[in-house]
């Protein structure tokens, strides 16, 4: 169950399974801890920043939880995490072609 006040994260194009593999293998299960994912990749994030970019919008994840409570542990479900990796790391990749593209027309 998503949280009702998250923007759904759309899996366009869908993770690669090699990537939802090594997050597997990184935290071992399929429901990931909030505070885990924030101290693996947002250490530079406390709780309440971390917690207000989820909520948002800024850090395009849902949160998950098994049961309808405030006090309910939340998740991020591996295969949003792996989807937000794998979209950063295809936003990178054409922010260095654009950058060799431009250092290849200035030195002509």
């Amino acid at each position: 169950m998503s949280n009702a006040s998250q923007t759904p994260l759309r899996l366009l194009p869908a993770p690669e399974s090699a990537t939802v593999e090594l997050v597997y293998r990184t935290f071992g299960d399929v429901l990931i801890p909030l505070e885990a994912v924030r101290v693996k990749y947002f250490r530079n994030l406390n709780q309440q920043t971390f917690a207000s970019d989820l909520d948002s919008g800024r850090l395009p994840l849902p949160v998950t939880t098994l049961k309808d409570s405030r006090k309910s542990h939340k998740y991020i479900h591996i295969r949003h995490l792996a989807a937000w990796i794998d979209i950063r790391a295809y936003l990178a990749d054409e922010e260095q072609a654009k950058k060799q593209t431009c250092s290849v027309e200035q030195n002509n």
